[in-house]
């Protein structure tokens, strides 16, 4: 089976009401959308951060799921270092 890495692809949207869609995937909350009075649409991301406002609910859906990519595959790097001591001979070490 091939593995499709497409920004969206697996993602599930569902209408929770006339104009706010919540997504996820393999379930997980991606973030959700919601229109504006103007009938625009305001993207979040999953910690309800915006993400953008967009003329259509494609666009906006799109974006959600390109912050929920670009958050989940950045490479998180572990660095230790050795803290030098500050004062020689102290009793705190």
């Amino acid at each position: 089976m091939d593995v499709d890495d497409r920004p969206g692809t697996g993602v599930v949207w569902s209408r929770v009401e006339e104009g706010f869609h919540v997504a996820s995937a393999r379930g997980a909350f991606l973030g959700y959308i919601d229109r504006e009075a103007d009938g625009t649409y305001l993207a979040y991301n999953g910690r309800s951060r915006p993400v953008g406002k967009f003329p259509g609910l494609v666009a906006a859906m799109a974006a959600v799921a390109h912050a929920h990519t670009e958050a989940t595959s950045a490479p998180h790097e572990i660095e230790l270092r050795q803290v030098p001591d500050a004062f020689p001979g102290s009793a705190v070490r």
